[in-house]
């Protein structure tokens, strides 16, 4: 059994140390008269579920927690695999997580949110009533899915020619082989071509804006880290003086001074571009409809736009440099489909981009999306966060007793998830699944010639073997787009450019902190013009 709660850290910031001696006094009793007096009715438990991490009873739950910092893929396996019920613990810093069998997300995929809630595990994880994470955000996803997805096919042209543009500024010359950290120049592609999405030149052409929206996700991230190092009664306090809050502060003064004046300007003179900005406007009603709150809406997209988007093809071209025969099928797929169609950009083409599809598919199932840049810790302890992000989909917060079908009853208050990188490891979905192959998801899989009969994209596909963009009502509703960028970028890449690791190196180890597999951002790859 398992306890299905944490207890806060102790740790408090220097920072506040400048409040007076009788109010710091009076705030620290009153949070130990909270935790003593009001917390200690006895934690709800589940009991006969396996508990990952604890190696047979030679670690301790406090231990297993701290193991998994480090060790997150090697827990979220072994919990996968030895549990008889599929039901396991995964101890972490953060608190203690229910990973449940992919069974069950049919019956929980579109449970109304009193009784599983997706936006309240975004709260918790990135304490987003500080951070704004997961806070009022009603009104991007029901337009990205409705609108946005609607007009894609008139919208991904001009994207196109941002992409050719974002390619001429961002990377150098490259006459001759030079070294490049691509995974720094795919940030800056991806911020090009996600924010003229967004709200056209204004903001993918604006460095200021550019770079909140690259940086914000990192800095909500961290300020979560340092907020949950602090006791819950502090943090009200303590989120007027940690640095980290103040970035994020900082991002939001950006965001007004930038997105403000876009819609102020098109209000004034009666424009109507077709980009997801105006797409919010028209969409927005009551106290939404404010210029105010677009801002704060276009850095909620940009949290989930930029970051996850721009890793997918840091680790594609890690994997292209690894395994170099798939290099060549693929460079000629993009050659013929753009001779054909004109054009990368038209729905058919990118549909027919399935060598791609199949191999990005492929390398994500190795490399989950992720959502932050661990390496920027800047002096704090990440021990105390949270690896949920990256080894678990589907996270919801179970706010009643909820008995499943099986009789099974999770109890109220326990974050659930699906240990989406166990499934995609698992021999009953995916045959031979250590082996990397490109192809595997050709309608003929099994040949790394890709000489398969064409079929439908499968990137974007949801389900209970494929849960990296999540599943049911809450799957990530701006994956389609996300694909459609991402294929560009690699397919003018492939065509412009030879690249390889440097003599003697091979594919890098993913980022080791946790179980992100975020691409390593150091590694420089050779570039050249073709």
């Amino acid at each position: 059994m398992i306890e299905a709660q944490h207890t806060a850290s102790l740790v408090l910031p220097s920072q506040l140390l400048v409040l007076s001696g009788p109010t710091l006094l009076l705030l620290c009793c009153l949070f130990f008269l909270k935790n003593y007096l009001f917390d200690q009715s006895k934690p709800r438990k589940l009991q006969d579920h396996y508990v990952a991490g604890l190696d047979n009873g030679r670690r301790t739950l406090a231990e297993a927690r701290k193991h998994m910092v480090s060790n997150c893929a090697e827990m979220m396996l072994e919990g996968y695999e030895r549990s008889p019920t599929k039901f396991f613990w995964l101890p972490t810093p953060g608190g203690d997580r229910l990973n449940i069998p992919t069974k069950y997300i049919e019956e929980l995929k579109n449970a109304p949110d009193d009784r599983a809630n997706f936006s309240d595990s975004f709260l918790e994880m990135f304490l987003g009533q500080y951070t704004t994470i997961g806070f009022k955000w009603h009104l991007h996803p029901n337009v990205i899915k409705k609108d946005l997805n609607a007009a894609l096919t008139k919208i991904m042209p001009a994207v196109e020619e941002e992409i050719e543009c974002a390619f001429d500024a961002v990377m150098p010359p490259c006459d001759d082989w030079t070294p490049l950290k691509m995974a720094d120049n795919f940030n800056q592609l991806i911020s090009r071509a996600s924010n003229y999405m967004l709200g056209g030149t204004a903001l993918s052409r604006n460095e200021e804006w550019t770079k909140t929206s690259i940086d914000f996700t990192t800095d909500t991230y961290l300020a979560a880290v340092r907020l949950k190092q602090i006791p819950a009664i502090l943090r009200p306090f303590a989120q007027h003086i940690i640095p980290e809050m103040r970035n994020v502060r900082k991002h939001q003064d950006v965001a007004r001074r930038v997105i403000i004046p876009v819609i102020e300007s098109r209000l004034r003179e009666g424009e109507r571009p077709l980009d997801l900005l105006q797409m919010l406007w028209d969409a927005a009603k009551g106290p939404d409809k404010t210029p105010d709150f677009m801002a704060y809406t276009a850095l909620a997209i940009s949290f989930a736009a930029i970051r996850t988007s721009s890793s997918v093809p840091a680790h594609v071209l890690y994997d292209l440099c690894a395994h170099r025969q798939y290099i060549k099928p693929l460079r000629d797929e993009c050659a013929m489909i753009q001779a054909e169609e004109g054009s990368l950009s038209t729905k058919s083409a990118l549909n027919k981009l399935v060598k791609m599809d199949s191999f990005m598919k492929e390398s994500q199932r190795f490399n989950p999306l992720t959502f932050r840049k661990p390496f920027l810790s800047r002096g704090l302890d990440l021990s105390t966060t949270d690896s949920l992000f990256y080894s678990v989909t589907f996270g919801r917060v179970i706010h009643h007793d909820l008995t499943l079908s099986s009789g099974i009853t999770i109890p109220a208050h326990t974050t659930i998830g699906v240990p989406a990188y166990a499934t995609a490891h698992d021999p009953e979905f995916y045959p031979n699944p250590s082996r990397f192959d490109g192809f595997r998801f050709l309608a003929s899989a099994g040949n790394s010639t890709g000489d398969a009969p064409q079929q439908q994209p499968v990137f974007t596909t949801t389900n209970a073997s494929n849960l990296m963009w999540g599943y049911g009502k809450h799957a990530c509703s701006g994956r389609f787009f996300a694909t459609n960028e991402i294929k560009l970028i690699l397919a003018h890449f492939l065509l412009r450019y030879d690249f390889m690791f440097k003599a003697g190196e091979g594919r890098p180890k993913n980022w080791p902190y946790e179980l992100q597999n975020m691409a390593d951002p150091t590694v420089e790859v050779l570039v050249r013009k073709r």
